[in-house]
């Protein structure tokens, strides 16, 4: 009796566990599928609110291989090589410009210098035309007028070609006796003027051939006014001395060295 009921009560018991087993594997189909469903809903509550939720699972990436890698670093040299020829054609093109500005700033400039050049020339040519009327004013007004010109005597040590270019530059040249009344004029001058017995330039030379003496306009001389003295006569010096002076004491001529510096006379005419 005893042995049947407690067979009984351990066979109850078992039938009992099982259908408790049954009902929880039952629940528990029954709330994973809830589970699941709610967390998906609280993720889309997340996502719409604009949160973001706590776990994002990353993507999966796949393996870069090195032969891609090596075609994507020469396509990226290859871009910057582009960007540095742009940049290099950019500053071409800006040097380029600023050159054409350049030469055409240069271009006016040496319009303008071209202006300024004629300008000075006239102002040089104005002061030339002025001096020379100046010093055909001056040589009237402190020389002496002989016939059909004035003579100004300058005390200035100049050689030949200095002298001839100084009276050149005043409007005159220099001192021509042509004939023994001008000569003697001169000399009269030159010496109220000069004290002592000093050289001065005439406008005669035989520069071009020796004993064929010219006067400044290369017309050929045909009255002279040589010294003569036993004990030294003029012309004495040969192919050495070319040019012609007088002296201030007597106004005789002398033969003496072009090179040599003493004052000149100048002549102007009226």
């Amino acid at each position: 009796m005893n042995l049947t009921v407690i067979l009984a009560a351990v066979v109850g018991f078992s039938a009992l566990s099982s259908c408790k087993s049954a009902d929880n594997d039952t629940e528990l189909l029954i709330t994973t599928p809830d589970l699941s469903q709610a967390r998906e809903f609280n993720e889309e509550t997340l996502i719409g609110r604009g949160d973001t939720p706590d776990i994002i699972e990353p993507e999966p990436t796949t393996a870069v291989s090195d032969t891609e890698s090596t075609y994507n670093y020469i396509l990226s040299r290859l871009a910057a090589m582009d960007q540095a020829i742009h940049r290099l054609n950019v500053g071409h093109y800006t040097l380029d410009v600023k050159m054409s500005q350049l030469i055409e700033r240069m271009s006016r400039l040496d319009n303008r210098l071209g202006d300024t050049e004629d300008a000075i020339q006239q102002v040089s040519s104005y002061c030339k035309d002025n001096r020379k009327e100046i010093g055909r004013l001056e040589g009237c007004q402190k020389g002496r007028k002989i016939g059909y010109k004035c003579v100004l005597v300058y005390r200035m040590h100049e050689t030949y070609a200095e002298a001839s270019q100084k009276c050149q530059e005043r409007g005159g040249r220099m001192a021509m006796p042509r004939d023994r009344r001008e000569q003697e004029a001169l000399a009269e001058y030159v010496k109220s003027v000069i004290h002592g017995n000093w050289p001065v330039w005439l406008g005669i030379n035989d520069q071009r051939s020796e004993g064929l003496y010219l006067f400044e306009d290369t017309t050929r001389v045909t009255y002279f006014q040589w010294r003569k003295h036993f004990l030294s006569s003029q012309p004495d010096g040969g192919k050495r001395e070319n040019c012609v002076s007088m002296s201030s004491d007597d106004g005789d001529w002398w033969d003496t060295y072009c090179d040599r510096r003493m004052f000149y006379l100048c002549e102007f005419d009226v």
